[in-house]
């Protein structure tokens, strides 16, 4: 069985009581990876992996753009947080998953404070489509995801 990997905090703590070039080396080395590894076309194509989904399903199901989400996904272009969002809701992922993609693109992650967020992280945990998330956000006058 693998060890539990340390919680984000847990890892601030780490770092913030290391007063040394060799413990921030040591830290350095021990729980981090290149930014290029955290990519959002890196992440985004290891989920499609571990899920077995097809790219174009994936780009079919997020009402994007074809040649503007194979750019996308080919890391030739970084989307912003409402073309993740398609995508991720397109692909199927978990909140977790989608939070994750928000984060290595650098957008906003989910706020279940925002009515906007909240609706879009109900209709992800209810595995909604797109159109059906939508749909919810208009209900409620909220902006939709395009």
């Amino acid at each position: 069985m693998l060890p539990e990997r340390p919680s984000t905090g847990e890892l601030q703590n780490i770092l913030l009581d290391t007063h040394s070039q060799k413990g921030l080396e040591d830290y350095l080395e021990q729980h981090t990876m290149p930014d290029s590894d955290l990519s959002f076309s890196a992440a985004f194509q290891a989920l499609l992996e571990r899920h077995g989904l097809a790219k174009a399903r994936v780009i079919q199901a997020s009402n994007l753009d074809r040649t503007y989400a194979y750019q996308v996904l080919s890391g030739a272009k970084l989307p912003g947080r409402d073309k993740i969002l398609a995508l991720g809701i397109g692909a199927g992922f978990s909140v977790k998953e989608v939070q994750q993609l928000l984060k290595c693109a650098k957008t906003g992650i989910l706020y279940s404070r925002s009515s906007r967020d909240a609706v879009i992280l109900y209709g992800i945990e209810n595995q909604l489509g797109l159109i059906a998330v939508n749909e919810l956000l208009l209900e409620r006058g909220e902006r939709i995801i395009q």
